[in-house]
């Protein structure tokens, strides 16, 4: 009896392969892969997934997170990349850069760095989008005026 599994069978059947690296594992090394991902142990380096990543309330990330979406329940040093939704969970601690398309930010959820938002046009620029403010104000974007000087919100 042949006991070995082919996995493009096991996915063309309908198959669903599932990576996780459980509480109290550490690795020290670049992490890749093409589906989805949960990570509940500790990595220093960088993670690139195809698909969604969910980094659990245990979870230790020192490094870079590149996917598609991401789930932040844990903590992490280091740049997160999605080029879809990032969601931040209550218990999530992150201290670097996010670039992503949408953020969701929970009450409690922490975040020390920079948001850059991805428009649907990387050919836009910000001074040409038309921003209303309330009470009728002009833009300080449009003017090319510190939101510091004469602007209450």
């Amino acid at each position: 009896m042949d006991t070995t599994r082919n996995i493009s069978d096991e996915i063309s059947m309908g198959g669903v392969l599932h990576n996780a690296l459980a509480f109290g594992t550490t690795v020290k090394g670049d992490v890749t892969t093409d589906g989805d991902f949960r990570l509940d142990g500790r990595i220093e380096g960088t993670i690139s997934c195809g698909g969604k990543i969910v980094i659990g309330p245990t979870a230790q990330v020192e490094g870079d997170i590149i996917s598609v979406n991401a789930e932040i329940l844990g903590s992490v040093v280091g740049s997160i990349t999605t080029s879809e939704v990032l969601v931040l969970k209550p218990t999530a601690v992150i201290k670097g850069v996010i670039t992503t398309k949408a953020l969701v930010v929970e009450p409690s959820a922490k975040f020390s760095g920079t948001c850059n938002m991805q428009l649907n046009d990387p050919d836009t620029d910000l001074q040409d989008l038309d921003l209303a403010l309330p009470n009728g104000a002009p833009s300080p974007v449009a003017n090319n005026v510190p939101v510091s000087e004469g602007y209450t919100f």
